[in-house]
């Protein structure tokens, strides 16, 4: 767990749960064909680890954004990205939920202000992106009331621009709104950066990225990836008050 703002935030891998192959172990995604029950303790396992209820997205590569209000903590929105006010759950004396963000190869962002009032959990892959899920997140934010205050990003595992190859027509559609995301695979085929596509819709916004995780989903073995292992599960990036 590593500071982010003034909130806290970790990562996790795939050790520590109860998934059996291809899943194995700590697979947090009810959606990939795992065992139901192995999931949900999978995430009690993550719950308890953080001491912290913890709010989970059925994310469909959107740029659809949902706050997290006291009283529908126990609600899955359908949204890739989720915001929360912290000080709306503690003038009412409950505890503060974690947001929650899954992925195997997109991009998981997650942002705090410098209060640690307001944090955000993201899902950025390619579709959303390009959608600007993370621009309509900021203005989420600003809306809910962190304009006055410093926004900090930490950008999680994902997959790199070397490993991360697509068709030239796909680089072309991506980078024609999102120069940034241009890359090349390390044979020289056509390929894209979404961690520095994220890194600068980031900048746009004004928030001060201050983690950018050097690993590659595809090429870690201690991360799930969608493209190396399928059908493989989900980690999760994580960042709580």
């Amino acid at each position: 767990m590593f500071a982010i703002g003034g909130a806290q935030a970790v990562f996790t891998n795939r050790k520590g749960g109860v998934s059996l192959p291809p899943y194995d172990t700590l697979n947090l995604g009810f959606h990939v064909g795992d065992d139901d029950a192995a999931v949900a303790r999978n995430r009690r396992i993550v719950a308890r680890a953080i001491e912290r209820d913890v709010v989970w997205m059925n994310q469909v590569h959107s740029a659809r954004v949902e706050v997290v209000r006291p009283g529908h903590t126990h609600v899955t929105p359908t949204c890739d990205a989720l915001v929360c006010d912290a000080e709306e759950f503690r003038r009412l004396g409950l505890n503060v939920p974690a947001l929650a963000v899954m992925v195997a190869d997109c991009v998981p962002v997650l942002i705090a202000s410098a209060s640690g009032r307001y944090v955000a959990a993201i899902h950025a892959g390619r579709a959303g992106i390009v959608r600007r899920v993370i621009a309509e997140t900021a203005r989420v934010l600003k809306r809910a009331g962190a304009g006055g205050d410093t926004l900090h990003a930490a950008i999680g595992p994902s997959i790199c621009a070397h490993c991360y190859e697509v068709g030239e027509d796909m680089r072309a559609h991506v980078t024609q709104s999102l120069p940034e995301a241009w890359a090349t695979t390390r044979l020289g085929t056509p390929a894209l950066d979404l961690r520095g596509a994220a890194q600068a819709q980031l900048r746009e916004e004004g928030i001060a990225v201050s983690f950018i995780s050097k690993r590659c989903t595809y090429e870690s073995g201690e991360l799930y990836s969608h493209r190396r292992y399928h059908p493989t599960g989900r980690f999760a990036g994580l960042i709580m008050s």
